[in-house]
């Protein structure tokens, strides 16, 4: 069993890289990606970890690029070259975006009335990262809603009231530096780009030209039926299939590590296009 999307407290998710890699070993996990927002910053130690514990690791990242209507994230798979290069400082650069985008975020909710500090933010993500799931988990926390699904749907997804669009790296800059740094760009949960089938097969081959190389068909929110069409994209544009439960812990009950699609563990046969030469 394996995973090719998780997330520690680098970005948002619960657990430092090297406890995600030990409840990886204690759930069965025989390799595992980390795929932080935006940062590389927990890689070295997850790697660390996953030596320890006999587990094969992928470093990660994963990058939201420009997109209308949906959200465009792209997984940075097998990454080789883990701080400075072009990938590195890009990132710093991305990360820069998202701090324009929080202060926005706090300055809206100020305006409502809450009583919330950046620093405070800051403080509760603890890592490189401040993301909205940490604005959720502190609207959770004053009971504003029920978890993070009802969260981003009353106040911090599409034309909620502290939704904040934020600058956005072009699609083609993106797998440039993911190929620079050794790695392959993965589109990640590609139903989240609110996309019909038909737009989204007139868009997979000018995103195969521009430089992505696989589809997460296996995504943990993807239905049977989905996953279906999506691997059968895939194949159809010779393009690599992976899957992911896309794990963040506590605060996303529903996605649980080794599983993707409707619940299914996810096989090692998706490691192969990551195998080295």
């Amino acid at each position: 069993m394996i995973d090719l999307h998780t997330h520690s407290n680098e970005s948002d998710g619960e657990f430092s890289p090297t406890a995600l890699l030990e409840l990886s070993k204690s759930t069965g996990i025989t390799a595992l990606a980390l795929t932080d927002h935006d940062t590389l910053a927990g890689l070295v130690e997850a790697e660390r970890a996953a030596k320890r514990l006999g587990i094969r690791f992928i470093p990660g990242v994963e990058i939201e690029v420009e997109f209308e209507p949906g959200n465009f994230h792209i997984l940075g798979l097998g990454i080789k070259q883990y701080s400075g290069g072009p990938l590195g400082s890009f990132l710093e650069k991305v990360r820069e975006w998202r701090n324009i985008r929080n202060k926005r975020m706090v300055q809206l909710m100020n305006a409502d009335g809450l009583d919330v500090t950046l620093d405070e933010l800051n403080r509760l993500a603890g890592g490189e990262v401040l993301g909205r799931m940490h604005f959720a988990i502190w609207l959770i926390a004053q009971k504003m809603a029920k978890n993070v699904p009802d969260c981003f749907k009353k106040w911090l997804g599409p034309g909620c009231p502290y939704n904040v669009k934020e600058l956005r790296p072009k699609l083609e800059k993106t797998t440039e530096v993911i190929r620079q740094a050794g790695g392959k760009s993965i589109i990640a949960h590609p139903l989240s780009l609110w996309l019909s089938w038909s737009s989204l097969e007139r868009y997979i081959p000018l995103w195969k030209e521009a430089g992505i190389n696989g589809i997460e068909a296996l995504h943990s929110g993807a239905s049977k039926e989905a996953a279906a069409k999506l691997t059968a994209l895939a194949k159809k544009n010779d393009m690599i299939i992976t899957g992911g439960s896309d794990f963040h812990g506590s605060s996303r009950p529903d996605r649980c590590l080794g599983y993707g699609t409707a619940g299914v563990s996810l096989s090692e046969e998706l490691l192969l296009p990551f195998d080295e030469a």
